[in-house]
């Protein structure tokens, strides 16, 4: 397989179209349209459906395009290496968190002077784990409770991706004014039971979270449940509505700043991990380091802390 079969591929994705990729591509159509033959011959998978309106990705070819793309990507950083103008970049797979955004505005602030590109995303834990592994983000941020931590394991050992841990935390519950909960100090999974619970759609980390167990009732028996996958409208929802949600004790001060407390669970023994991930054996960028610094503050040690 050579490069430029990946560029016509990721040209024709793009267009949806093998005669407008063989006119931005300078190639004529049936030199294009034999290409990407031998590809899909290559790799004894259909890539595209051809159909009266151009051409579409199959499933196999989505799965081509995103591991295409991303090589395409770091080889144009490749042949920038020799200019003095290289653009330098963060980019960061997060698991949904409120203090990301602080975080990211901390960096900004720091750095500004030297005019680094930020990317930030925000995926579930499975999906922070493929983007690093892909190469679309340098370093991912999760948090795993106890339940997940054999099968995460398992997986970063498969795609050689290497967890560095950050901290320990727990569950509390995330409950803003317009709760009957929010003037309590202490709540329980029996009164929790009573109100909705926002959270984000599910992927197979998050469904092993169901045999979890806080004071005798597991989470399955949450029947009123929320999935929201934009963090803006989580706030929204905390700060407006009688819901809550399960979060870290990381996160308090930056819900405070919103007029949402965490409250703590009675006997929640929940235990959940922090770190970052990266792939093996290959040193992080400067910016990347300067970022993991930062993320060494959320949990600071005992000595530290004094």
């Amino acid at each position: 397989m050579q490069i430029h079969q990946l560029t016509y591929f990721v040209t024709v994705a793009e267009q949806g179209s093998i005669n407008k990729a063989a006119e931005k591509l300078f190639v004529t159509q049936p030199n294009l349209s034999k290409a990407i033959s031998n590809l899909e011959n290559e790799l004894k998978v259909r890539i595209f459906n051809r159909t009266n309106k151009g051409v579409v990705l199959t499933d196999e070819g989505k799965k081509l395009y995103q591991y295409a793309r991303t090589i395409l990507n770091q080889m144009e950083l490749i042949q920038g290496l020799s200019s003095k103008e290289r653009p330098r970049i963060l980019s960061i797979a997060s698991y949904p968190i409120i203090t990301m955004g602080r975080l990211i505005s901390e960096f900004y602030n720091e750095h500004k002077p030297q005019d680094i590109s930020l990317k930030l995303v925000e995926q579930r834990m499975q999906q922070v784990i493929e983007s690093v592994e892909s190469g679309e983000a340098e370093i991912g941020f999760v948090m795993s409770n106890n339940v997940q931590a054999k099968e995460l394991k398992h997986m970063l050992h498969f795609k050689n991706l290497v967890f560095n841990p950050l901290g320990e935390d727990t569950w509390y519950a995330n409950i803003g004014p317009q709760s009957p909960l929010y003037m309590q100090n202490e709540v329980t999974m029996e009164q929790l039971l009573q109100y909705p619970i926002v959270r984000l759609p599910d992927d197979y980390f998050s469904n092993l979270t169901f045999y979890l167990e806080i004071d005798g009732i597991r989470l399955t028996e949450h029947k009123k449940v929320i999935y929201v996958s934009d963090s803006a409208a989580i706030l929204a929802l905390l700060s407006t509505t009688d819901v809550f949600r399960f979060g870290p004790g990381l996160s308090a001060t930056d819900y405070a700043r919103y007029g949402i407390k965490t409250i703590p669970i009675r006997n929640c023994n929940v235990q959940i991990n922090a770190g970052w991930l990266q792939r093996k054996r290959e040193l992080l960028s400067p910016e990347a380091q300067a970022f993991v610094n930062l993320l060494s503050r959320l949990y600071p040690t005992p000595a530290a802390a004094e």
